[in-house]
């Protein structure tokens, strides 16, 4: 989820026009209204809602400065780095490397609410650094509708177009019982006059609507949502040098082979299925040194839970296993085991969702021969233990493992 971040005021985009080309207009008034003659920062991660504001922003003729924090914890596309792979839809931007100080700090750390803070804290020194070398006046991110639901509690239209500090604060503790993660970026005020949130009322698939409006490439109108706190989110305990490299491997192996089905089977990496959910949403890898005695997160009654998975071995059956999941009490989730060797060090889940908006979401039936595929290029590497497939749908598992 992107981050939800506290000013002394915000300015959010309520319930504009759907259609994007009236969204566009609405946007771009909206944008002109608060920032003309501003300079604004924007912190563009490369994903889709990141990436629709920046559009907007130069749409509306603001001006911004793109900026992408390269913390070390991003993923690894096809064999290239994140932050070189997002120069390629956006040459302008400019690249921030903070791993020498960040990556210390966070290896070691396995708690997942001490991970979401490591980062909280690495964004804001490194956001407030450039908003006072470059004297911006507003900074600009992309928070969208499940972020506010899920953080608030409340909806988009229970909100003012304009809110102060102590505004917000007051919602959000009348509504705690509403909670289930912290956002990377919660509870930071910025030496800036307001933010500005235009895309604070859209779903994913409207964002990708908007962006294909603005005739951006397929390859980033369908590119996979990306936590926050990175790929810590999937790193089951502390993260350290040696697991992130295997996390990279394994991820950037899931992710683009399951796209490369996706393109030879339908023409494109995501397609709208009968159920109107995006399928695939999400789909990655995680990784464990343990992963039947370690604890991952699941929700219960709309709230955060930690519990051990269940691993199921036997025929492949995706009803029989999804409905099972579906259903499961006293487990995080359950995890159908592909594969497995009497050597190696890590245990690797295969994790891929539909969704509409990721606040509900189901398991992609992906065919088990592509899943042997998976499981066996995943085995062929030394480090591998056991290869499992995630059949857990949101709820009751969240869809991240952080």
């Amino acid at each position: 989820m992107r981050d939800i971040t506290y000013h002394m005021l915000n300015h959010r985009l309520i319930n504009p026009p759907r259609e994007p080309q009236k969204f566009v207009k609405a946007a771009i008034d909206f944008l002109q209204k608060y920032a003309r003659d501003k300079k604004v920062f924007c912190a563009l991660s490369g994903g889709i809602d990141s990436s629709t504001v920046y559009l907007l922003l130069k749409e509306a003729k603001i001006n911004s400065i793109p900026v992408f924090i390269d913390h070390g914890l991003m993923r690894v596309i096809r064999g290239v780095e994140e932050r070189e792979y997002i120069k390629k839809f956006f040459p302008d931007i400019v690249i921030l490397d903070i791993r020498e100080t960040f990556l210390p700090k966070i290896y070691g750390e396995g708690d997942a609410e001490e991970k979401r803070k490591l980062f909280k804290n690495a964004y804001s020194e490194t956001i407030s650094k450039v908003i006072k070398e470059e004297d911006c006046d507003l900074l600009a991110d992309g928070t969208i509708l499940p972020d506010i639901e899920e953080s608030f509690g409340v909806k988009i239209t229970d909100l003012k177009e304009t809110m102060t500090l102590e505004e917000e604060t007051v919602l959000l503790e009348k509504n705690i019982e509403g909670f289930v993660k912290s956002q990377h970026n919660l509870d930071i005020e910025y030496d800036v006059d307001a933010t500005v949130q235009p895309v604070a009322s859209l779903t994913k698939h409207e964002i990708r609507k908007i962006l294909e409006f603005l005739e951006m490439p397929q390859e980033l109108v369908y590119r996979k949502a990306f936590p926050g706190p990175a790929l810590s989110a999937r790193i089951i305990g502390p993260v350290t040098e040696e697991n992130l490299i295997f996390e990279k491997k394994v991820h950037d192996i899931v992710e683009s082979r399951v796209e490369d089905y996706y393109n030879e089977t339908y023409g494109k990496t995501m397609i709208i299925n009968d159920d109107g959910e995006q399928e695939p949403f999400q789909v990655f890898a995680a990784i464990s040194e343990d992963l039947q005695n370690t604890k991952v997160t699941g929700l219960l009654d709309g709230k955060r839970t930690y519990e051990l998975p269940l691993c199921e071995r036997g025929e492949w059956d995706y009803n029989k296993l999804t409905s099972k999941a579906s259903q499961i009490t006293g487990y995080a989730r359950i995890l159908y085991e592909l594969g497995s060797k009497s050597e190696g060090k890590y245990d690797v889940v295969i994790r891929s969702i539909n969704s509409k908006d990721a606040r509900t979401a189901t398991i992609t039936n992906l065919p088990i021969e592509l899943l042997n595929t998976l499981k066996q290029k995943i085995v062929d590497i030394t480090d591998t233990k056991n290869v499992y497939f995630d059949v857990t749908p949101k709820p009751p598992a969240t869809i991240e493992y952080v």
